[in-house]
């Protein structure tokens, strides 16, 4: 488009038909093999359930699996799960799909409750249903995946057809807009605005970009505008009354960080929640669980590698089989951590020396144990008494978090949740020993953002990456 006062970039000159036309019946689609996956699931459960006892499936034995599959794509719609620009999230994908189907199937339960059919209900053919059910509806977002990726799903199932204004011209290999297709967003033009809007600088420019919108049936404007152009960006909001599809300012980073946290009102306003509060009662409630149960496990399981230790441990030097020492756990109150001894020496007082790589207080069969990290192994009691969790920051001695106090601005915010036999920090390489205070703000900066970002799926994701920084990381 020849305009002297500004520029214009065709980003994307794909095919002209309406990604809008087409996301509605995809979206029928993908819910109809949600709802049909779900059936054919139950299905399966009753034949695997029924074979065993003989029993035969009849059609109309398929009503508690119409009642879930109703429930599950009905709950997914409303959460959003349908919508096309987050088919490709895969991670959100999975984590929605295993609590709206433990939703799904608890609404069968309360149904059958309600109808008082719980007699009839099979109790062998619903559990068989949940677990056949979950690996069916997850197996089914990664088929999405590989469709949504072809060039095909590229080019014809995009959600929004928009028009990019910006105030200079744009990085389009950068992180904040490389992803814009992936997500939803078909860009079809890109204006490069000029001057900062005082007078009548706009009008001439914003008549000429409505133009163009309305030639490609655009869904929406997009602005990449900095947050410090806010004058400017009042001013191009007035222009912008002209047209009548939605206008979205795209942040920059650091304050998408701030819009994307929870919002509060407040007296007529709202609050945005810089610091996330302590863990809710159902949070910690959650995190408890998986602490005992992982924790009862793992002492059941590693019993015997756990007493071959204490007797190695009395074999290779006198001393006691267990050492403790006094740590800080949740809101600074003190505990006792329990750890397999691999020093000839036990300090606990107010020096601590840090163990080096090549120490001579380490024994022949301590330097193992710590290589290893199954010297940490004893925590496991710490964890089943409540002292620790099984994820967390990692607790020091008090000498170091006394002197680390003193030097680290965040590093008392570790101390909001209860310390862990493994931690954030650990999987992303801070392990051992911190010789410098550059490495112990490291080690604090993925700490702090454990605490403010804390969920069940982190905690799980952290666990089963856990034994591959183990065995490729070595710890002193």
């Amino acid at each position: 488009m020849a305009v002297a006062t500004y520029g214009t970039e065709d980003v994307h000159s794909g095919s002209l038909a309406r990604g809008t036309v087409l996301q509605r019946p995809f979206q029928v689609f993908i819910i109809a093999a949600d709802f049909l996956v779900v059936l054919v699931c139950y299905a399966i459960a009753s034949l695997l359930y029924g074979d065993s006892f003989g029993w035969s499936l009849e059609p109309a034995s398929l009503g508690p699996g119409t009642i879930v599959g109703l429930a599950f794509v009905t709950i997914s719609y409303f959460q959003g799960v349908y919508d096309t620009h987050r088919l490709l999230r895969v991670v959100w994908q999975l984590r929605k799909a295993v609590m709206i189907w433990s939703a799904a199937l608890t609404v069968l339960a309360v149904a059958a409750f309600l109808l008082k059919s719980t007699d009839n209900l099979s109790r062998g053919t619903v559990l068989i249903f949940a677990g056949v059910g979950s690996i069916g509806l997850m197996s089914v977002r990664f088929a999405w995946q590989y469709a949504l990726r072809s060039s095909f799903a590229k080019v014809r199932l995009v959600d929004r057809k928009v028009v990019l204004l910006s105030l200079k011209p744009l990085d389009f290999t950068s992180t904040r807009f490389k992803d814009l297709r992936k997500n939803g967003f078909d860009v079809v033009r890109h204006f490069v605005l000029s001057g900062d809007g005082n007078g009548n600088q706009w009008e001439t420019q914003i008549r000429d970009v409505v133009r163009e919108a309305r030639a490609a049936d655009i869904d929406e404007f997009l602005l990449a505008i900095d947050w410090n152009e806010l004058p400017v960006l009042q001013r191009l909001g007035k222009h912008l009354r002209a047209v009548s599809q939605p206008v979205r300012l795209l942040p920059d980073s650091p304050i998408a960080d701030l819009v994307s946290r929870p919002f509060l009102p407040v007296s007529g306003t709202v609050a945005i929640e810089l610091q996330r509060p302590p863990l809710t009662v159902f949070e910690r409630l959650q995190k408890r669980c998986l602490d005992m149960g992982l924790a009862l496990f793992g002492l059941i399981v590693l019993t015997p590698l756990l007493v071959t230790v204490c007797v190695l441990i009395k074999l290779d030097s006198p001393g006691t089989v267990i050492f403790r020492q006094w740590r800080r756990g949740c809101n600074g109150k003190p505990f006792e951590i329990w750890k397999f001894r691999t020093m000839t020496v036990s300090e606990n007082g107010h020096t601590v020396t840090q163990a080096k790589k090549g120490d001579a207080r380490v024994t022949r069969f301590g330097r193992f144990l710590r290589m290893t990290s199954i010297d940490e192994l004893p925590q496991l009691w710490n964890v089943l008494r409540g002292d620790m969790s099984l994820v967390g920051p990692r607790p020091h001695a008090l000498a170091h978090d006394n002197y680390y106090d003193d030097l680290i601005r965040n590093y008392i915010y570790r101390h909001h949740v209860k310390p862990g036999l493994t931690g954030w920090a650990q999987v992303n390489g801070c392990r051992g020993e911190t010789p410098t205070i550059d490495l112990m703000e490291k080690r604090v900066e993925y700490d702090v953002w454990y605490v403010g970002n804390w969920s069940i799926w982190l905690d799980l994701k952290i666990l089963a990456r856990t034994a591959a920084a183990v065995i490729f990381q070595e710890a002193y």
